[in-house]
């Protein structure tokens, strides 16, 4: 199996959500067919060294889909491999100003505000977007994808904003001045807590470069990525793709 997350698709611009949201959904898909009989654990466990895991997963691309699709595996229980190019994790989810977009969450339901699934959709599908089946995957998890960053990263999401396309008070954001960076550094630190508790079960490499999918039978296996010392390795495994975005940039770099 190899679970794609692929910014590039902007979904009517809610490219912060849609980071979350497929970055949950493939890590999950994952679990269900690839990694079988791992069992749920909490990050915060993890974190603290107190649970073991098993089994591994090559999430490559180190911004916001790539830390909820590792997260996502990691807490169903299994063990991931996440590679980056950069020298440092983030992407471009990291320089996002306004917030989060989500529907029928736990602030928007405390906060009065009235929205809902198809209310969102159509504004997505308004914005421009050629994917109605990922826009409906996209908003129908919206909501819970928002409040599991709440619970699960410490993180305030609390106040509201109704940004330009919106029918609805939708966009989530805390005190901070640019959330986009405090909702990835957060994913981003978990995970880094994780691979220090369990270094076996929760490995990032940093300037490390995919350059090929490995194959069987047609079905990819794994990945073959260079490190910064010009040293190729091959590692095994499902592979979910997260290295989308930075303005859909189709360049060969």
């Amino acid at each position: 199996l190899m679970g794609g997350v692929h910014g590039n698709n902007r979904l009517g611009g809610n490219s912060l959500l849609d980071c979350v949201v497929f970055g949950r959904l493939t890590g999950k898909d994952l679990v269900k067919t690839c990694l079988k009989g791992c069992k749920p654990v909490s990050l915060a466990d993890l974190a603290e060294g107190r649970t073991g895991v098993s089994k591994r997963a090559i999430v490559v691309g180190g911004g916001l889909a790539g830390f909820s699709a590792a997260n996502t595996v990691l807490e169903h229980g299994g063990e991931v491999l996440l590679l980056d190019k950069s020298a440092f994790c983030g992407g471009n989810s990291s320089k996002a100003t306004s917030g989060i977009n989500g529907c029928c969450t736990r602030t928007q339901k405390n906060l009065g505000v009235k929205d809902s699934v198809e209310l969102f959709e159509s504004d997505c599908m308004k914005g421009g977007s050629k994917s109605p089946e990922l826009i409906k995957t996209m908003v129908e998890n919206s909501g819970n994808s928002v409040d599991w960053l709440v619970d699960n990263f410490d993180l305030d999401l609390s106040l509201l904003a109704r940004l330009g396309g919106h029918s609805a008070e939708r966009t989530h954001r805390g005190k901070e001045r640019f959330p986009g960076m405090t909702i990835t550094y957060a994913q981003i630190q978990m995970a880094e807590a994780i691979s220090k508790a369990h270094p076996d079960k929760c490995q990032i490499i940093n300037k490390a470069r995919v350059n090929d999918l490995i194959t069987e039978d047609g079905e990819v296996v794994g990945v073959e990525y260079t490190t910064k010392d010009g040293q190729t390795h091959k590692a095994y495994g499902p592979v979910i793709l997260a290295t989308g975005g930075f303005g859909a940039d189709f360049s060969k770099d």
